[in-house]
């Protein structure tokens, strides 16, 4: 069954200073944060968070010389691609990874 379209000019329609939408906007609590590619280094520790899981990788040098991470076993050219692995559909693995100080458990 089709839906019938809202009159907006009904009693219901948004009136202007009402709060619906026409105050100023909150900010997010969550801060977006992204992996500096000076944090790219061999030997670096990524740690992300994803639905109760938490996930864990390493930097590598891999062999061309380019920083790779490596994510149970397997190594990825970059961020985005082990973040799809992690995750299990596409990321973007500079915002998905966060540097860690610990070491994978």
């Amino acid at each position: 069954m089709a839906r019938k379209k809202r009159d907006p000019s009904g009693p219901e329609a948004e009136q202007p200073g009402t709060g619906n939408g026409s105050g100023p906007r909150k900010s997010s609590k969550r801060r977006r944060t992204t992996v500096p590619h000076e944090k790219l280094v061999p030997g670096t520790v990524l740690t992300a968070s994803l639905k109760g899981q938490t996930f864990a990788a390493s930097v590598v040098l891999g062999a061309e010389g380019r920083p790779e991470v490596e994510f149970e076993g397997v190594r990825y050219p970059s961020p985005s691609a082990a973040g799809k692995a992690a995750a299990g559909y596409p990321v973007n693995g500079w915002r998905f990874w966060r540097p860690s100080e610990q070491p994978p458990e």
